[in-house]
Formats: C-alpha cells, sequence, structure tokens
C-alpha cells in the first residue's frame, strides 16, 4: 500500500469517527470457539520484541491511532492487517496492558472551586468563560479558558488565559461506542457556567453536543 493511500486510510479514519463503529473489547478479549485469543497470542508472539516495546508506549499514553499506524506498517504480516482489525488487536493489547498496570494515570481534575482560583488570579479583565474542542492523536478533548481584554495571538481585542482540559478518556470509546455523550463536554458546560456566574459574565460553547474544531469562538461573535 503506498503512503499517500495509507494517508488517506487514516485521515478517514481520524475524521470518520463520528460514524462511531462500535468494536467491543469483548470482541477481542473474550475466548471463543474459534480460538480468537489464541489467534491474538500467536499474533504478539510473532513480533518483534523492540517492536513490541514501541507500540506498548504509545498504548500507555493512550496513542492508539499511531500504535495502529505503527502496527500496519512495521508488523510482520504481509499483507498488513486492515485499519479495524489492527485496531482490534491494539484494544486487546491496551487492556492487557492495563491488567499489569503499566497504562499512564490520569492527573485529578480540578474541582470547581480550584478553577474560580484560577479566574480570580486573572489579571486581564475577563469577558467570558469558553469551552471548545481540540485534539491530537490521543484524541478529543475540551479546553476551558478564560477570556479576556488583551491583544492576543489569534484576536486583536481579545486573548484567553487556560483553566484546564477535560479529557475523560482516549480515541479508543469511539471505536468501543463509550461516546457520545461526551462527559468531558458535561463537565466543561457545569463548571465553565460555574465559573463565568462567579465572574459575572458569560459562558460560551459552540458544540457542546459534538466534537468539532471548526466552530466560531467568543470573539467572532462579537461585533467588529
Amino acid at each position: 500500500m503506498s503512503e499517500e493511500a495509507d494517508a488517506g486510510d487514516f485521515a478517514s479514519m481520524d475524521s470518520g469517527m463520528s460514524a462511531r463503529r462500535s468494536w467491543s473489547l469483548i470482541d477481542v478479549g473474550a475466548a471463543d470457539d474459534n480460538g480468537g485469543v489464541h489467534a491474538a497470542d500467536a499474533w504478539w508472539s510473532a513480533i518483534d520484541p523492540r517492536l513490541l516495546e514501541r507500540i506498548d508506549s504509545l498504548l500507555c499514553t493512550d496513542q492508539l491511532i499511531a500504535a495502529v499506524f505503527l502496527l500496519r506498517q512495521e508488523g510482520p504480516r504481509q499483507p498488513p492487517p486492515g485499519l479495524y482489525e489492527a485496531q482490534d488487536l491494539l484494544v486487546e493489547r491496551r487492556a492487557e496492558l492495563d491488567r499489569q498496570g503499566l497504562l499512564k494515570p490520569a492527573p485529578p481534575p480540578l474541582t470547581t472551586a480550584q478553577l474560580i482560583e484560577k479566574a480570580e488570579a486573572v489579571t486581564a479583565p475577563i469577558v467570558a468563560v469558553e469551552a471548545f474542542w481540540d485534539g491530537d492523536t490521543q484524541g478529543w478533548f475540551v479546553v476551558l479558558v478564560a477570556i479576556v481584554r488583551r491583544p492576543g495571538r489569534s484576536h486583536d481585542h481579545f486573548d484567553e488565559a487556560p483553566l484546564t482540559v477535560l479529557q475523560h478518556g482516549s480515541d479508543i470509546r469511539l471505536f468501543n461506542g463509550q461516546v457520545p455523550p461526551w462527559p468531558e463536554a458535561q463537565q466543561a458546560i457545569e463548571q465553565g457556567r460555574a465559573v463565568a456566574q462567579h465572574v459575572g459574565v458569560p459562558f460560551h460553547f459552540a458544540s457542546p453536543g459534538e466534537p468539532s474544531d471548526d466552530m466560531p469562538r467568543w470573539w467572532d461573535t462579537q461585533p467588529g
């Protein structure tokens, strides 16, 4: 498969998350009459230990898409497994790493009281509190910021002061049907509104129901 085809496949895989194909951990982790677990064991035993270490490193930091790409590019089987077959194998592998206690623990989220304290520490005048989606190779997350009146990188008159980033899991949730709804969006709404009410400014979240990084920001809604 050409690099162009692979790039197209992964772009489709990433943007096609909205299709929310439900690939359950049970599908790849439960033993059945067809010997599915034994086949998976044979697959992992055939992988070069150095490649397995690189894959495990990606999975331990929730970089599933990067691990899928690596497995398909450098795995022992030719032709390489399809996108969803590779994903199934890696979800099973990640579950095994989790059982071994090797996954990176997530830091505890900030409380609403702590977010209010952060907002109170902002020295520039706060004009709004905003939540918006962003994403990377680990998946979607919600960024919560205080919009302040001062020139910024993205606007001549407004800037943003970070409050927190909310993510309740990796992109694996898109494959196994855990989302939607998105718990980080609901948390952003609850905490963002509370901070905005405390400060006395409006709260803005352009796309609470579905991840999108192409939505208008708060300052885009303001007149000239």
